[in-house]
């Protein structure tokens, strides 16, 4: 079984994506945001792009534990000798209970969701409080439940002290596998390991362990931040607050524009993507019918261009192509292809805005014509999108 977690207001399109991905492979609720489903995953191909899947778990199973000690020591069982020695791993401990749902969902109606296969519901009235079945979701008392649902720090307090306690097993038990842990996300590289528990309730949960070189292999799917979520960067000196879908792109990519690179920024008033390539060190040609922010218009390393930001040509290939362009996604698509196609950029980012009589056509083009044509591929609805999603990756 293989879960996948949707990002917000996003669980619709997932279904309909991962039902036309994999035609005949059944797909059922493993709780809230959360499908599951048993499609085929080989082992030297790649997954289909699933734009609006957060995060995947490949063969995730259920588990349970009634102690902070029995929860690393499962762990512990899940990954000694299935690891490859020697080679790096990551570890996601992360609850799916509490915050997210409170802070989530809690503005929405909840109408009897599953949280673990079929046995543990809650319900959220308009403007209402959930409510657990304590016995149903192995919990103690029902002041257990009130707190997992409603204290958004009760979650992630059990998780820490999880993966507490499998530290100090590990010192005693496994210090080789210690040894290769990373301690921060990072993008994969063909040798590493993931390993991923995600508890539902304090004492039920999903583990899934992704030996190398899945992780690596399905990184367009699998992401190193936990959940696949990285909070909305915030900068009050930009010019808007769109320079976080950038921010975020270049995170998930694992490479930030660099000092010296080119870059062309298409439909770039009032600046933002432009500012942060300036800030990185880079040069940036602005392409807009509206000029930037007066410190941009004046900044050293900015050339404005004047005019249709479809119409406009590079002399020469560029770094980064950068495009946040409002317009029908179908012309920002053929935009993106365009520039591959020609070989105008190595690297790019490009926010494709949906209209949902379209979104389906536009993506489903996508999905067939970029991969060929870049080497990482990332098409996905960024924590930072709103009705829109974004194509970023690398043709070298």
């Amino acid at each position: 079984m293989h879960l996948l977690l949707w990002g917000e207001d996003s669980e619709a399109e997932l279904r309909s994506e991962v039902a036309e991905a994999f035609p005949g492979a059944p797909a059922g609720d493993a709780g809230p945001w959360l499908i599951a489903s048993d499609f085929e995953m080989a082992s030297d191909r790649s997954l289909p792009h699933l734009v609006f899947a957060r995060q995947l778990m490949p063969h995730a199973r259920p588990v349970s534990a009634e102690s902070v000690r029995a929860w690393a020591g499962l762990l512990l069982d899940a990954i000694a000798g299935v690891l490859p020695d020697g080679q790096p791993w990551s570890l996601q401990i992360e609850p799916h209970y509490g915050s997210r749902a409170n802070h989530r969902i809690g503005a929405r109606a909840w109408h009897s969701r599953r949280v673990l296969n079929g046995e543990c519901r809650t319900q959220n009235e308009e403007g209402g409080r959930g409510e657990m079945r304590g016995a149903e979701c192995g919990m103690e008392s029902e002041e257990e439940v009130r707190q997992a649902v409603v204290d958004p720090e009760a979650g992630r307090h059990r998780c820490r002290l999880i993966r507490e306690a499998l530290m100090e097993l590990m010192k005693r038990k496994r210090r080789h596998l210690l040894r290769r842990l990373r301690r921060e996300p990072a993008g994969f590289a063909p040798e590493d390991s993931l390993v991923q528990l995600l508890l539902t309730a304090p004492e039920a949960g999903f583990v899934s362990v992704a030996c190398a070189p899945i992780p690596f292999q399905q990184r367009h799917l699998i992401s190193p931040f936990p959940k696949g979520e990285l909070p909305v960067a915030s900068d009050k000196a930009a010019p808007s607050r769109a320079f976080a879908k950038l921010v975020e792109a270049e995170a998930r990519l694992g490479r930030l524009i660099g000092p010296g690179e080119t870059c062309v920024d298409l439909g770039a008033s009032p600046g933002s993507w432009t500012y942060v390539a300036v800030n990185r060190g880079a040069r940036v040609t602005a392409v807009d019918r509206s000029p930037l922010r007066q410190d941009l218009m004046e900044n050293p390393l900015v050339e404005f261009r004047p005019g249709d930001a479809f119409q406009f040509k590079p002399s020469r290939p560029v770094d980064w192509l950068l495009c946040d362009v409002i317009a029908a996604p179908e012309r920002t698509a053929e935009l993106l292809l365009e520039w591959l196609r020609r070989g105008w950029c190595r690297r790019f980012v490009v926010t494709i805005k949906l209209k949902d009589a379209e979104r389906g056509d536009v993506l489903g083009l996508l999905k067939r014509q970029l991969p060929p044509l870049a080497r990482d591929l990332f098409l996905m609805r960024l924590c930072a999108n709103k009705k829109e999603a974004c194509a970023f990756g690398s043709r070298e």
